[in-house]
């Protein structure tokens, strides 16, 4: 017997109209016919904008049109499990609804990837049920041709006697000191984000920020085999970066000393000058840059300052961030055994989940 196969959203394309979060529940569709917001009926599920596969050219007066232009929709399932059928709404998309959809399986654990369903055509306000030969899997992707709305995705199968190990985030037991800002949450409500709300929850820090951090003083020396940044409906409001560096377990008996040897946010301007302030946010509202004698004060690069040498090994020294994205890191510049972790983002903004596995 074919069992419901719970499921989350990794990332998506685009879904400007809805919150795509909703197309994943079992929960029969809404009629929102009678709900309006800013941006029109408010549909239940995902819709994206228009215009994919079109392409604007004013100079030359064209259109140009390509045809496996589309929207995707990364889906990450909750246990592993073999997946043998599909049931795609487009309930109260009218006129409106995605036209065709192909759908790729892919199983973390073999490395494999299989197309089960290929650019098969979706009609308007109508619940299709598509069957496919059965295929383990513990995500997977689904293009959108070419653009539109779909309200519900429910996958079906079976579990499989191989499941991906639970695993608990060690923040969970860490001391958290020297949190920069917390105007609108704390980085423990972080820690325990678990998308069981279908809002912004989280650490969010206010638009004064210029790059946040926070220490976390681990329960035990651990070893890290991944690390999680999920923007979880952060879709205007998500820190452009994220860095994570580690204290090795051997130098934790100087903690106090390594605290004044934290990376540091540094300007670059255009004659190759550097500048380190002290105080980077302040420096940074009251615009001090415009007092630097360098040639064009008010453009400048920012980097963040790591010398050869220091104890804050690099463990994710920088990689971007996008919105309501569930951001998974399994490959770093330094490994080893910490004791310390510290966090940081740039330039502000919120994270509605922040865990750190062994």
């Amino acid at each position: 017997m074919q069992q419901f196969i719970p499921s989350f959203i990794i990332a998506y394309s685009n879904s400007d109209f809805t919150n795509p979060h909703e197309a994943l529940l079992l929960d029969e569709p809404e009629d929102r016919t009678a709900n309006f917001t800013h941006m029109g009926v408010q549909y239940w599920g995902l819709e994206s904008k228009r215009h994919t596969a079109t392409r604007l050219d004013a100079q030359r007066k064209k259109m140009y049109y390509q045809h496996d232009a589309c929207q995707w929709l990364s889906i990450g399932f909750k246990q592993r499990a073999e997946l043998s059928s599909l049931k795609v709404s487009t309930k109260w998309f009218t006129g409106n609804q995605v036209r065709a959809i192909s759908v790729v399986l892919i199983d973390e654990m073999s490395g494999t990837e299989c197309e089960v369903i290929s650019r098969k055509i979706l009609a308007p306000d109508k619940d299709h049920h598509f069957e496919f030969e059965g295929t383990v899997a513990t995500e997977c992707l689904i293009r959108m041709y070419c653009e539109g709305g779909i309200s519900r995705i429910n996958f079906f199968g079976k579990k499989t006697d191989e499941q991906m190990p639970l695993r608990s985030n060690v923040l969970s037991k860490a001391k958290i000191t020297h949190v920069s800002n917390q105007h609108y949450g704390h980085p423990k409500m972080a820690v325990e984000g678990c998308r069981k709300e279908m809002h912004m929850v989280g650490w969010e820090s206010a638009r004064t920020g210029f790059g946040e951090q926070a220490i976390f003083h681990l329960a035990s020396p651990t070893q890290i085999d991944e690390i999680v940044v999920d923007t979880y409906l952060h879709r205007l409001n998500p820190p452009l970066s994220c860095h994570v560096f580690g204290l090795l377990h051997n130098e934790s008996k100087r903690i106090e000393e390594c605290l004044l040897q934290l990376p540091k946010w540094t300007l670059r301007f255009e004659d190759g000058t550097q500048v380190s302030p002290t105080n980077f946010q302040d420096y940074m509202l009251n615009q001090e840059y415009l007092k630097e004698p360098a040639p064009n004060s008010s453009n400048f690069e920012i980097l963040l300052d790591h010398p050869t040498g220091a104890p804050w090994k690099a463990i994710l020294p920088f990689e971007a961030l996008s919105p309501d994205t569930y951001h998974r890191f399994t490959e770093f510049e330094n490994e080893g055994v910490f004791s310390h972790l510290l966090y940081m983002h740039y330039p502000n903004g919120g994270i509605h989940g922040l865990k750190v596995f062994d």
